[in-house]
């Protein structure tokens, strides 16, 4: 957790002269109640969040609507690893 704390910090310094924030939020995306708990963060400080999924393109031929948050997180690690 250390080096990972390192590492922001050093991004953080780095970033400074850009225009832009950067937040970093500790989250285990395998832990339903750490992603809840990023996305009050996001919704109840910056008002909302945009996000951009970037995958391989891997089609399973599965429909994700309707699915649970374990099971699209679930589907998302088989195809990044």
């Amino acid at each position: 957790m250390l080096a990972m704390l390192t590492v922001t910090q050093e991004l953080s310094k780095s970033l400074q002269s850009e225009t832009g924030k950067l937040y970093a939020i500790k989250c285990d995306v395998t832990k339903n109640s750490d992603i809840e708990t990023a996305f009050k963060w996001v919704k109840d400080n910056l008002g909302g969040v945009d996000i951009l999924i970037n995958n391989a393109g891997v089609a399973l031929g599965i429909p994700l609507i309707g699915k649970s948050s374990r099971q699209l997180l679930d589907v998302l690690m088989v195809l990044s690893f």
